[in-house]
């Protein structure tokens, strides 16, 4: 038995292929977001936050928004390890565009890997550099996006 909505899932990933393939963005290219690996000494107006795993979360008040951290109601940490840029964390409640999150990291990661979790849809994408997961639940329009630095990935 297939499962429900299914289908329209699938229409929709779809649809956001080909969208990704016929829209450019400018202001993704004129993003000034911190590079991966950046010292914590290059990058101004920092708060530390807390600890977690080895890694020092900061919110910075100096970095213009763009692409995902842009959409209304994004709270973003920056974690730092061994004083280098190792993580970025999204969270957005209560977004009003959930499909436009997706679309994005579509568009600069290509198609994710999918399954369902705990009540959560959980989508991965893998770069040379990057590994980046995203939770949601469309019930409640809750988005948790990580996205990690893979040079600076622990060794195990």
């Amino acid at each position: 038995m297939k499962e429900p909505g299914l289908n329209i899932r699938v229409l929709f990933f779809t649809i956001m292929l080909v969208l990704a393939f016929v829209s450019t963005s400018p202001a993704a290219e004129e993003c000034k977001a911190i590079p991966w690996g950046a010292p914590i000494s290059a990058v101004e107006e920092i708060t530390f936050s807390h600890l977690a795993g080895g890694v020092k979360f900061y919110t910075v008040t100096k970095v213009e928004p763009c692409g995902i951290f842009k959409v209304q109601g994004a709270h973003v940490s920056y974690g730092f390890r061994e004083g280098k840029l190792f993580t970025t964390l999204v969270e957005i409640d209560k977004a009003k565009d959930v499909k436009k999150v997706v679309s994005l990291l579509m568009d600069s990661y290509g198609l994710p890997d999918h399954k369902k979790s705990d009540g959560w849809d959980e989508y991965r994408w893998e770069t040379e550099d990057l590994r980046i997961k995203l939770k949601s639940q469309y019930s409640t329009d809750r988005i948790k996006i990580g996205m990690y630095y893979k040079p600076l990935i622990p060794k195990e």
